[in-house]
């Protein structure tokens, strides 16, 4: 794309256009057919003119007349300064960013997994623990009663828990 320093499209080749999807850029600003910086296009361009931008890519979203497509968009100054304009190098990178979305993706269900085995490994320490006393005081109250009955429902729970925990983390309790 051949932009000017207000941000109007001047030019266009036939693969910007069916990259972005559109049919013609006659009279387009580039805010029109780009969006995606979290601020206005035109202070972009704006600076890329002044120099201050550097050649600094950008992702951006193509909004075409029949699909977005994820653009990577380079701006580089060209003319003079009796005609100070840019040329814009667009490359696709839909693909790449959703490769980069799945594998993101995966880190959080990985980090997810993780977090959810240190649970399980907490929990099922705790479950040792309180099983293992629950016996020991289970023998100090053999005789039915309160306490027993007391104990007897901590060890049933205590159970109940530990069998519903994944066999990975937790072997069934006896």
């Amino acid at each position: 794309l051949k932009i000017d320093s207000n941000g109007s499209v001047l030019a266009s080749n036939r693969e910007a256009r069916s990259l972005l999807a559109i049919s013609s850029t006659q009279g387009k600003r580039v805010g029109d057919i780009l969006d995606g910086l979290g601020r206005p296009i035109s202070d972009w361009v704006r600076e890329a003119i002044e120099g201050r931008g550097g050649y600094v890519s950008q992702f951006l979203r193509g909004r075409g007349d029949s699909h977005e497509t994820l653009i990577q968009v380079t701006l580089n100054a060209a003319g003079g300064q009796d005609d100070p304009h840019l040329i814009a190098v667009l490359n696709d990178v839909t693909e790449l960013k959703t490769l980069e979305a799945q594998f993101v993706q995966s880190q959080k269900m990985q980090a997810i997994g993780q977090l959810a085995g240190g649970v399980a490994h907490d929990f099922n320490n705790l479950l040792t623990a309180i099983l293992g006393h629950a016996e020991q005081l289970l023998e100090r109250f053999p005789d039915p009663g309160a306490e027993h009955d007391a104990v007897v429902e901590i060890l049933h729970n205590g159970k109940r828990g530990a069998n519903n925990m994944p066999r990975s983390t937790f072997g069934e309790y006896k």
